[in-house]
């Protein structure tokens, strides 16, 4: 019975301590590109974010960004947004924010209004 015990105990460590290895990536840098188009990057656009409020920022902008309704029939992104593994473009003005994932250019996301302040901080 102890060894049962015992070798349950294990086994459910070891599940933890796998599960915790295959946990989200922390994210060190944010890579940001000027575009040309959909599929050009702007040549030697390449702004590197390291900070950690600023990788924040970037972070609690797209992760907040809400889902909009529709077919998506959009201009060219102004920029495209490396954030961990994920890729994403982004329009950017003074009033409005939008991101899509480029895996899925079928849909698009409104930042919110404080997250469109202060990701024009980073780009003014």
């Amino acid at each position: 019975m102890k060894k049962t015990l015992i070798l349950s105990l294990s086994l459910v460590i070891f599940i933890f301590v796998l599960s915790g290895c295959n946990g989200i990536k922390k994210i060190s840098e944010v890579n940001v590109f000027e575009m040309e188009s959909f599929s050009e990057v702007k040549e030697d656009s390449l702004v590197t974010f390291k900070e950690k409020n600023e990788i924040k920022q970037f972070k609690k902008a797209f992760s907040s960004a809400k889902k909009q309704p529709g077919i998506v029939d959009i201009a060219d992104p102004q920029y495209k947004v490396i954030l961990g593994e994920k890729s994403y473009f982004l329009w950017l003005s003074q009033e409005h924010g939008t991101i899509m994932n480029v895996e899925d250019t079928n849909t698009i996301y409104s930042l919110k209004d404080n997250s469109v302040e202060k990701l024009n901080n980073f780009f003014n």
